[in-house]
């Protein structure tokens, strides 16, 4: 054999043995790095509420030091009580999580006063064993409610002024004025005429007398009149005694007029009311 082949030996063996012992250094710290990704996020919903507002609770447990088949329990605490419990069959193979979905929404089991409460979540491998990693804590803070607003009573409306309706002037809201017919007292009392009246009245009978002679006695016996005094005088006395009857009044029963007294305005009338004749 000869030295050539012994020098090549030689260094594809230093090379072999170097690889192994870097392979061998390396293996270790690989291991424990996978093992360190266990660990449980903790999500909350809302972040800040009221002292009156309810909670939602999700935690997600990451880990590949159990089998993904383990069934993990996770429980929810407010202030160290109870809030809610969740198990979770397996995990998800391609993400190695165990998610228990966001709750329903949860009345906290203590009175929450404003300030910060501490909610967590311990997740526990079947036996009761806390599992590597599975803790996580919320510091949930809440704040008092708005004051509610106060009613206040409607204004009060502020009443409307009675409109001067006793005035002449027409206002607004009074009544239009209508026109009414005058009152008896204030119209003329009835009478029978005065002189001018009767002595018309007189020529118009004295006219008529001669036609009614005409119609009664015929044209021959008026014209027979002219030649007799006495027919004549008869004639004109009638005539006399007509014209004097007509002048004369005779007393009538009559009620006695009053003179009439002031108008009283009427308190339902607005405006004096307007007569027409």
């Amino acid at each position: 054999m000869s030295l050539k082949f012994r020098a090549r030996m030689a260094g594809a063996l230093r090379i072999a043995i170097a690889l192994t012992v870097i392979g061998t250094a390396f293996l270790p710290a690989t291991s424990q790095a996978f093992t360190l990704i266990a660990r449980t996020q903790l999500y909350v919903n809302p972040n800040v509420g009221y002292t009156t507002s309810l909670v939602q609770v999700r935690a997600v447990h990451t880990s590949n030091v159990v089998a993904c088949s383990t069934q993990l329990s996770f429980r929810f605490t407010f202030d160290s009580q109870t809030l809610w419990a969740r198990s979770v069959a397996n995990c998800n193979p391609n993400t190695f999580q165990w998610d228990t979905a966001f709750s329903a929404y949860l009345k906290p089991p203590v009175p929450a006063a404003a300030g910060t409460h501490l909610i967590a979540v311990g997740v526990y491998v079947p036996g009761g064993a806390l599992a590597q990693g599975g803790t996580a804590q919320f510091a949930y803070k809440t704040v008092n409610p708005p004051a509610s607003p106060r009613t206040q009573p409607p204004p009060t409306p502020s009443p409307t002024p009675t409109p001067d309706c006793a005035s002449g002037a027409v206002a607004v809201g009074c009544p239009s004025p209508t026109a009414q017919a005058c009152p008896a007292a204030m119209l003329p009392p009835s009478g029978t005429g005065g002189w001018g009246d009767n002595t018309i009245a007189a020529l118009m009978v004295g006219a008529a007398l001669p036609i009614a002679g005409l119609a009664i006695f015929g044209p021959q016996t008026l014209l027979a009149a002219a030649y007799r005094r006495r027919r004549f005088l008869t004639l004109f006395g009638l005539s006399a005694m007509a014209v004097l009857a007509l002048n004369c009044t005779f007393p009538t029963a009559s009620n006695p007029q009053t003179s009439p007294a002031a108008a009283v305005t009427p308190s339902a009338a607005s405006t004096p009311s307007s007569c027409s004749a």
